[in-house]
C-alpha cells in the first residue's frame, strides 16, 4: 500500500537551546533516524523544513523518497508546516509523525496501518496519552486546507472525524526531544 508520511522539521528548538534535529542519536542523528524509521513503512516522507532549511535539504538531497518542503513562514508555529505538508500528500492514506521523535519504530507504523475499521484517525495511545505518527485518510484533506494556518489544530480536526486510538505497549509513541534532559 503506498502511503505517504509528512514531517514538520521547521522548529528553531528554542527550548533545547541549540537546534536538535542533526544532533547525534544513536548512529545518526535525531532527525536521520525519524526519517529511517517511517521510510521502512512509507512510500515517501514529505519533510517540512523551515529553520536551517537548507541545511536538512542538502542532507536529505540524495534520498529519492524524501521530499523537502520549505516553510518560509516556519515562526507561525507547527501547525503551518503540517498544513503544507499535507497539501503534498499523494495517497489515500497518510501519516503525520515529529522530527524529533526518533524512538518511534517502523512496527508502529505497520500496525496502524493495519487497523482498517473505517476510522479516518488512527492514534498510537500508551499510558491514556495520544501520541504519533498519526494516520489519517486523504478526507482529512479538505479540513485541514481549511482551517487556518496559525489558529489550526491538528487535534481538533481529528475530533471530526472518526477516530480510533490503538494501544501501544511502550512509551516510544509518546516521547520526544524537546530539552537536553529528554536527550
Amino acid at each position: 500500500m503506498r502511503v505517504d508520511c509528512v514531517i514538520p522539521a521547521a522548529g528553531g528548538s528554542v527550548r533545547m537551546g541549540r537546534w536538535k534535529l542533526l544532533l547525534p542519536f544513536g548512529g545518526s542523528t535525531i532527525i536521520e533516524t525519524a526519517v529511517a524509521a517511517a521510510l521502512q513503512c512509507c512510500e515517501r516522507v514529505i519533510l517540512v523544513t523551515g529553520h536551517r532549511a537548507a541545511e536538512l535539504a542538502e542532507r536529505f538531497a540524495r534520498e529519492p523518497r524524501v521530499t523537502a518542503v520549505e516553510n518560509e513562514g516556519w515562526e507561525r508555529g507547527m501547525f503551518s508546516s503540517i498544513r503544507l505538508g499535507i497539501a503534498r500528500v499523494s495517497t489515500e492514506r497518510f501519516f503525520v509523525t515529529l522530527g524529533d521523535m526518533p524512538w518511534i519504530t517502523p512496527e508502529v507504523y505497520g500496525d496502524l496501518l493495519e487497523c482498517d475499521d473505517g476510522a479516518e484517525v488512527v492514534f498510537p495511545m500508551f499510558g491514556g496519552r495520544r501520541g504519533h505518527p498519526v494516520r489519517f485518510h486523504e478526507r482529512v484533506k479538505t479540513a485541514v486546507a481549511a482551517a487556518d494556518a496559525v489558529r489550526g489544530s491538528m487535534r481538533l480536526i481529528a475530533e471530526s472525524f472518526r477516530v480510533r486510538d490503538l494501544e501501544w505497549p511502550d512509551d516510544s509513541v509518546i516521547r520526544d526531544i524537546d530539552t537536553p534532559a529528554d536527550l
